[in-house]
């Protein structure tokens, strides 16, 4: 497919499970148990079972007690570098929101010296900021945090918040898996105050996708009622001689009744999983965020700072609100990723790159892409379609087009210099939010 073909048809994003296209949000329905055809091989799920050896993953088991308080229910995400369970905190009466927590164990490896990671510190450090800050409610917080020895290393151990669900699944709650304006627009405006407080706290999150931001719970006595009472809770063989990884079941489905879109007050998100942020003054590394949500100084290996954060979420909102990804870089025949090509994508929607970034770039990465112009050499024209456009919104008024278009341009500007700072990008008619606020 010839890049104006691909500009011509920006791609749809999946979501990553699929419900009844409604338009209004679906109460919880109980998981339906009952025997499945295959029995999946036990070194494919997830993590699978080569995560499990010196310097990777914890076992962990159904009913393990942690620190003496967090015992183990059920087995809720994974990741590259750990796996996420619900536990309950033994210590906590039964009327108490922090009964039911996250317990996320990080492979042993993770803080060592040839993989330094700065999660830990950065949580704590968010979480002991100035609460009065806006932004602070609308980070998943560290709870408590401690090590744990097991047989594969020293792992430690985060303890969060508990949420419901992430952002990469909740657009499926909505017709064509398009995120209603409403919900964007409270969505929005939490992101920029989440990341405006980190930011004043020297921290750069570096990794927005929708994995990483969650909903928040609405109803917590659905975790007894529902969770606990229909999901399958995962047998296990404590003496096996190497351990088998168990599937993740999220907690999606059970945490707000009924609620449709008339109500959107009631749904909040936190930006989460800090796990490789950076400080402002000290990067954990320089090749950072998902590769189609890339800055351009990131691109071209220039230095970036904290508005690195906004290129990054404005490209998100777009996949979030519209389910089409703004960028790709991929290439025909087989669609493997060109660098050029994403360049050659930016310029089409953003214009050319102004020298004086360039000029900060990797010399012989921009003398291999741009001319003296900032365009990309020898490709033709994209001449593709304006963001405004319904290939890049569908579903939307050409009013409400140009309006999103017009915030994603003054988020996005290829010069980082150039961004809006968070009192500009709220007072922006798109979100309609004062700057006194802050």
């Amino acid at each position: 497919m010839a890049p104006a073909e691909k500009k011509d048809n920006p791609a749809p994003v999946v979501p990553a499970q699929e419900t009844s296209p409604n338009t209004e949000i679906a109460p919880p329905t109980p998981r339906r148990d009952g025997p499945t055809e295959t029995v999946p091989d036990p070194g494919d799920i997830e993590e699978g079972r080569g995560a499990y050896r010196p310097g990777g993953f914890h076992p962990v088991y159904i009913g393990d007690v942690y620190a003496d308080k967090y015992k183990i229910l059920n087995k809720i995400g994974f990741g590259v570098y750990s796996t996420v369970w619900l536990v309950m905190d033994l210590t906590k009466p039964d009327d108490d929101e922090h009964k039911f927590l996250a317990f996320k164990v990080l492979s042993a490896e993770s803080y060592s010296e040839d993989k330094p990671i700065f999660e830990r510190e950065i949580l704590t450090h968010l979480r002991n900021g100035d609460r009065r800050q806006l932004g602070y409610k609308y980070i998943c917080h560290l709870v408590d945090d401690f090590e744990h020895q097991g047989p594969n290393g020293t792992h430690v151990c985060l303890v969060f918040e508990l949420m419901g669900e992430t952002m990469r699944s909740f657009g499926a709650w909505f017709k064509e898996s398009r995120i209603p304006y409403p919900f964007m627009r409270r969505f929005t405006i939490q992101l920029l105050v989440a990341l405006d407080f980190a930011h004043n706290h020297n921290v750069i999150h570096t990794d927005i996708k929708p994995d990483n931001i969650f909903v928040k719970f609405q109803d917590r006595s659905l975790i007894e009622s529902g969770y606990l009472v229909n999901v399958p809770i995962p047998q296990q063989d404590r003496a096996e001689e190497r351990y088998t990884p168990v599937q993740s079941i999220p907690l999606r489905r059970y945490y707000f009744g009924e609620v449709d879109c008339t109500r959107v007050a009631e749904f909040d998100i936190a930006l989460g999983d800090w796990g490789v942020s950076s400080w402002a003054t000290q990067h954990l590394t320089e090749r950072i965020q998902p590769v189609a949500l890339r800055a351009p100084e990131v691109l071209i290996e220039a230095p970036w700072d904290k508005t690195t954060d906004w290129w990054n979420l404005g490209a998100l909102l777009l996949e979030l609100y519209c389910a089409v990804r703004m960028f790709d870089g991929r290439v025909p025949p087989d669609g493997h990723y060109e660098l050029k090509e994403h360049v050659a994508e930016i310029v089409d929607l953003f214009g050319p790159f102004p020298k004086a970034l360039l000029e900060k770039g990797n010399q012989d990465l921009v003398r291999s892409i741009f001319d003296d112009e900032g365009m990309p050499k020898d490709l033709p024209p994209m001449d593709g379609p304006p963001l405004a456009s319904e290939g890049f919104m569908p579903g939307l008024t050409q009013e409400a087009r140009n309006q999103f278009a017009l915030f994603l341009k003054a988020m996005m500007k290829i010069n980082p210099a150039e961004r809006l700072s968070t009192e500009g990008l709220l007072a922006h008619p798109w979100v309609g939010v004062r700057a006194h606020i802050m």
